[in-house]
């Protein structure tokens, strides 16, 4: 998108703003830690300076490792970032890679709802212990999902809610991996759930998330003692993430928002850099936009898409990559349907034509009002979609088997029609045909077709529920686990 003279006008004002004004940060240690690393700080407004040094010294840092992030992120159109992350963290990138050459697996809900949208009623609800355990035993239960992240209850003590969901959806599931610690002192015990599960010293498989700048370029207290707590418990993951809303936290132009965004993220990845040169340092960035009409904020539409891809672009060019964009974050409408098919037609459809890539996928699963709302019935309409992408195959089979030269010359000189041949019979059931999407227009159309695909979605996933089995969990780790959460309850809730 961007012109070597755009690329270099950005990368220039993101320096200076950085250089000029500069990151608040709000954690005094972190502050003396930046400082040491030839930061300074305004006597005024107490933000950190940025010099323009420290930058290309972390540039030089990740420089040699700019071939292995693009390779880590080729894999999250398919899975995701959450999910890519933890297939990285845990050494199966490549496994999955492989395996996904030839089965169909997808990630379900992103990084987790906070409400549930009952289709039966037509409206959201909070989630509690039931809907949670009803989403674990789905994930389990369908085979298409290889990763399910573990939704945020609204019915336990949000002190310990992560580590309370952890635990407990690790009896109903074994696709559930990183979680989102949401508050600094659970982390600790996020790394001990993992070492119990795999007796792995410092294992942090269930260490999840993202280090949130909050616009205008602040370092909340809140990520910062992140971003510490990370580092005191071997955790050395930094993913630092801009999430502006163009036209309200950011300016409405993208050259502008592209700036901002940029020196948030790369402000952060130097602060990280700073406190643990060592550590596995990226970026992200998800941006929303302003609808003045509705007074909500989107992720759909053109100029989300923009901003994202070009911070990410600037980085590739500038900053030596690490930067991540997701294909699309989330449909913005609150109910399953047509409109949020669209949603994500177009951001994967947009994705793929700004980034040259025909081979990106519809990036649907099942997440609803900008990522806060799951359904189940939208993720299996998503999932119906992606798996008629699936079929679509680079190569096609040529050989004596397949031609039937043979049989071919047999039935032209009979006149003879292929249907009832044995091969046709047996080979019929390979072709894919979609039950949701049918070829009898007769019976698929009409004016509640939408509703007859929602209805058959809402069906298919309550009988994935009913033909739940539990994983394995041995009782030594069940043990351990409520070992584990009996001291967090004890320190967290007082």
């Amino acid at each position: 998108m961007l012109t070597p003279t755009q690329i270099e006008m950005l990368r220039d004002r993101t320096l200076q703003l950085l250089r000029e004004v500069g990151l608040r940060v709000e954690n005094d240690e972190l502050v003396q830690i930046m400082l040491a690393r030839g930061c300074t700080q305004n006597p005024t407004t107490h933000r950190v300076l940025i010099p323009e040094g420290l930058v290309q010294e972390m540039v030089a840092h990740l420089a040699p490792n700019q071939w292995l992030d693009a390779d880590d992120q080729a894999m999250h159109p398919y899975c995701g970032i959450d999910w890519t992350h933890w297939l990285m963290w845990t050494g199966q990138k490549h496994s999955m890679r492989e395996r996904m050459r030839s089965e169909f697996l997808m990630s379900a809900f992103d990084c987790g709802p906070t409400r549930y949208y009952d289709y039966q009623t037509a409206s959201p609800r909070p989630v509690d212990t039931d809907i949670f355990i009803t989403m674990k035993k789905f994930a389990q239960a369908t085979p298409e999902i290889g990763y399910i992240s573990t939704w945020y209850r609204q019915d336990v003590p949000k002190q310990t809610e992560r580590l309370e969901s952890l635990v407990l959806a690790l009896q109903y599931t074994d696709k559930v991996d990183g979680i989102e610690a949401i508050d600094p002192p659970v982390i600790k015990y996020l790394v001990e759930a993992g070492e119990i599960m795999t007796g792995q010293e410092k294992d942090a498989r269930y260490l999840a998330g993202s280090e949130c700048l909050t616009a205008p370029l602040i370092i909340d207290h809140r990520s910062a003692d992140d971003m510490l707590a990370r580092k005191a418990a071997g955790v050395r993951k930094y993913h630092m993430a801009s999430m502006p809303t163009i036209g309200v936290s950011t300016p409405v132009t993208l050259a502008a928002a592209i700036v901002m965004g940029a020196a948030e993220v790369l402000g952060g990845m130097v602060a990280a850099f700073c406190l643990d040169p060592e550590g596995d340092i990226t970026g992200r960035m998800i941006s929303t936009v302003l609808d003045m009409k509705y007074a909500t904020a989107a992720s759909a539409g053109p100029t989300p898409l923009q901003c994202n891809l070009g911070v990410r672009e600037l980085f590739e060019a500038c900053w030596s990559g690490h930067c991540w964009v997701e294909v699309f974050f989330s449909p913005t409408v609150k109910q399953p349907g047509l409109q949020a098919v669209y949603e994500n037609f177009y951001g994967g459809w947009a994705t793929a034509k700004l980034l040259g890539d025909p081979s990106i996928p519809y990036p649907g699963m099942g997440t609803l009002d900008n990522g806060g709302l799951g359904s189940p019935t939208q993720f299996m309409l998503d999932l119906e979609i992606r798996k008629s992408q699936f079929a679509i195959k680079d190569e096609i089979d040529v050989s004596e088997e397949t031609l039937l030269f043979e049989q071919v010359c047999e039935h032209v000189n009979l006149e003879r029609e292929f249907l009832t041949s044995d091969h046709t019979l047996l080979n019929y059931r390979q072709l894919w045909r979609s039950d949701l999407f049918p070829t009898d227009t007769a019976g698929a159309a009409g004016t509640l077709s939408e509703k007859r695909i929602l209805d058959q979605c809402e069906e298919a996933w309550r009988a994935n529920v009913k033909s739940w089995e539990p994983p394995v969990l041995p009782d030594d780790k069940r043990r351990a686990l409520a070992a584990m959460l009996e001291r967090a309850r004890a320190e967290l809730l007082g």
